[in-house]
């Protein structure tokens, strides 16, 4: 009988110690995923703020002179971006801030100088991430 006792308190034992290894890989695994979660709503905010900046591009190779930003505009489903533009031609900063519908923030800036005829080449000068 006490042979049978101690077995018993070897296996309780036993399944206690695989239970707090399986939370532990459990809550390991969980903020894995989180991380994961993280890296791409950072990435998808910073693929927006791309696209505002790109879409600044485009308006200014059919107006160099174009000046106006955009301003919360909609990049469905995936967020939406503010872009300004600063400086006088031929040089000019043009900003985009752009926000995950996740709610994560990026910002991409670059110092261009733009060509002086239509359609207007822009040469990024230099080009900032998160800054």
């Amino acid at each position: 009988m006490k042979k049978g006792g101690a077995v018993f308190l070897v296996v309780v034992f036993a399944i206690a110690l695989m239970a707090t290894i399986t939370m532990g890989i459990l809550v390991m695994t969980t903020e894995e995923v989180q991380l994961m979660k993280n890296q791409l709503y950072a990435a998808q905010a910073m693929c927006v703020a791309e696209t505002g900046l790109n879409d600044a591009f485009a308006q200014i190779r059919t107006s160099s002179s174009w000046t106006t930003g955009f301003t919360g505009k909609a990049f469905s489903p995936y967020g939406s971006y503010t872009v300004t533009v600063a400086g006088t031609l031929p040089t000019r900063t043009i900003t985009s801030t752009a926000t995950s519908s996740q709610g994560y923030t990026a910002r991409v800036s670059a110092d261009v100088t733009v060509g002086t005829s239509s359609p207007y080449i822009i040469r990024i000068d230099k080009l900032r991430i998160n800054e």
